[in-house]
């Protein structure tokens, strides 16, 4: 399923059966997520991998979202029209952030949201180059947003930059409605 809407493209994504599949019992002793949780943990997880696997299949990456719904149907949102006149992606981005936004805010039906981009760190030594990886915002109508961060390190040997280990951290900046 495809649809248009204001630059916007939606378009109908199965997620995997891993994806789509509920989350083991935790080992004894361990808390077991909520819902929403899981949720969060599952659509970031697919964002993840479909974002290092555009930038494997074209060297980069143009900022895009995926939405899951209510009725368990998920969308994969993203630049439609003609590539020479899309604007830059950091452009792209932060429009798409505030589409997401009001998209969540008219919309009951999206539970959970991902925003995922190429995004560049501060290296800790002054007068290193910044650390380039892959940044998504992941969002639950019910739940805290996440930030997940993959670094793109430099690999010695090979002299390309390898995927690093995520790193996970709450944001203040949601996608859904909150109530202040």
């Amino acid at each position: 399923m495809i649809r248009k809407c204001a630059g916007i493209v939606l378009i109908g994504l199965a997620l995997s059966a891993h994806a789509q599949a509920e989350q083991a019992a935790p080992p004894a002793g361990e808390q077991v997520a909520s819902p929403a949780l899981q949720e969060i943990n599952a659509l970031g997880e697919v964002a993840m991998q479909t974002g290092l696997q555009a930038i494997q299949e074209s060297g980069g990456l143009y900022p895009f979202a995926i939405i899951g719904r209510t009725d368990d149907q998920t969308q994969l949102v993203g630049y439609q029209g003609d590539p020479a006149l899309r604007p830059p992606a950091e452009e792209w981005g932060e429009a798409l952030f505030l589409r997401l936004r009001e998209m969540a805010a008219g919309d009951d039906t999206i539970k959970v949201a991902a925003l995922v981009r190429l995004h560049n760190v501060p290296a800790k030594e002054e007068g290193e180059p910044p650390i380039p990886g892959l940044w998504v915002l992941v969002d639950h109508r019910d739940e805290r947003a996440w930030v997940l961060f993959m670094p793109f390190l430099p690999n010695k040997e090979t002299g390309k930059r390898t995927p690093g280990e995520v790193i996970y951290y709450a944001t203040d900046q949601p996608l859904f409605p909150t109530g202040d």
